[in-house]
């Protein structure tokens, strides 16, 4: 008797043995499940801002944390798909969710999203599919990211090189046009030659001004004085006077041309062609409307040409339209006088 007692003694010191090891493998088990959970959250939590759970066939939202981006879920929402998600992505949403579901792979996309502010902004969703047993898919666990200002970066590179590719366009064919022109009217291939560089240098001077101003708009006082560069031993018979008025693009182009061409001109036949002669150069704008002057006096009798050439047809006609307005040239026996009427865009 005593001998069962002992081993009925020694079997329940084992099985307590046994139940404190299988306890503590339990409590262990919890607890690297626990920082394994912790560590999982922080790693979501560091790389998003968005978490959520959703049923297997994305019916039923079951829970969701917006971290401030988008409204928070806490319950069943069968209206998610509405609520959280523009009208005009949804079709994308619905398109993707078929597809992963079909394949039971990664759900990711790119689409925008209703925020908390009231504002659409565009978020960056992955969602991983959980399996039961039998290798069917229980639900889904996901996260996403506000990438609302890597989406308005890529949308204003693709304006800039859409803008950046208009802009070469109409450049190319300015320089077309200098080109054939200059070429259809000059005396000699030499003769041609000079003038054609002169023209594009002026051209270039023009985009540097346009480059460093990142092309969105060019002060005049800045264009006029560039495109008076080449000419600064007569600087100081030159008058400039002007409010700042900023040009886009294509206007400071087209006045930079026809600076050139009064300025060159001018050195050849005009006022700066003696030692008396004077430029004045003035610009104002009224009411929206821009008015630029040329006007040279003390030069040589200027006599009215029987027939305009390329330079005077660019500087009234191209320079003008890109203007909305009117360029005119006026020989008038005591000196050239240059009008130039518009809108300058900025205005």
């Amino acid at each position: 008797m005593r001998s069962l007692n002992a081993a009925a003694t020694v079997g329940a010191e084992r099985d307590e043995a046994i139940r404190r090891a299988v306890g503590r493998e339990a409590e262990r088990r919890e607890r690297d499940l626990a920082s394994l959970t912790a560590q999982c959250d922080a790693l979501v939590r560091s790389s998003s801002e968005v978490r959520y759970m959703i049923n297997a066939d994305w019916s039923v939202l079951a829970q969701l944390s917006g971290g401030g981006f988008i409204p928070d879920t806490s319950g069943g929402n069968a209206n998610w798909l509405e609520e959280y998600i523009p009208e005009e992505h949804r079709d994308l949403v619905r398109a993707e969710i078929d597809r992963a579901i079909r394949a039971k792979d990664t759900y990711h996309i790119e689409h925008k999203v209703n925020r908390v502010d009231g504002t659409t902004g565009w978020a960056l969703s992955r969602a991983v599919p959980l399996f039961d047993e039998h290798g069917e898919i229980m639900n889904w666990m996901g996260a996403a990211s506000d990438i609302t200002d890597r989406k308005a970066s890529e949308h204003a590179q693709r304006v800039l090189n859409e803008e950046l590719a208009h802009r070469m366009k109409n450049t190319l064919a300015m320089v077309q046009a200098i080109t054939t022109q200059t070429l259809r009217q000059a005396a000699s291939l030499e003769e041609g030659r000079v003038a054609i560089a002169a023209r594009l240098s002026a051209l270039a001077r023009a985009q540097d001004i346009l480059t460093q101003a990142n092309f969105a708009a060019a002060d005049i006082r800045t264009v006029v004085a560039a495109a008076l560069a080449p000419h600064q031993g007569a600087a100081e018979r030159i008058v400039v006077e002007g409010r700042r008025i900023d040009l886009a693009s294509q206007q400071a182009l087209g006045l930079s041309l026809a600076i050139h061409e009064l300025a060159t001109n001018a050195m050849k036949y005009g006022a700066l062609s003696n030692d008396e002669g004077r430029v004045s150069i003035t610009w104002g704008l009224v009411e929206g409307v821009l008015t630029f002057d040329w006007i040279e006096s003390g030069g040589p009798l200027v006599v009215d040409p029987p027939r305009r050439g390329f330079g005077s047809r660019l500087i009234e006609q191209i320079v003008g339209a890109y203007f909305d307005g009117e360029g005119r040239i006026d020989f008038e026996p005591g000196g050239i006088r240059f009008r130039l009427t518009g809108k300058p865009s900025s205005s």
